[in-house]
């Protein structure tokens, strides 16, 4: 899965992930998926605590 709000940065990281991949907007869609065990979070440091945070309460490993 990719996610990101930017629509150029999304289709971008579609591009690079291939057809397997699916395109999100929201990341709390990704966190609900039962297939997705890790999350990388690359957002500017001022909003890394908020997707981190409910990544870990999704259960998720987090690289931040």
């Amino acid at each position: 899965a990719v996610c990101d709000v930017d629509e150029k940065r999304l289709a971008s990281a579609l591009d690079r992930a291939g057809e397997q991949a699916k395109a999100y907007r929201d990341y709390r869609y990704v966190l609900e998926r039962k297939d997705i065990d890790a999350v990388v979070i690359a957002t500017p440091d001022h909003w890394h605590a908020v997707p981190m945070l409910a990544a870990l309460r999704a259960g998720k490993d987090v690289y931040c």
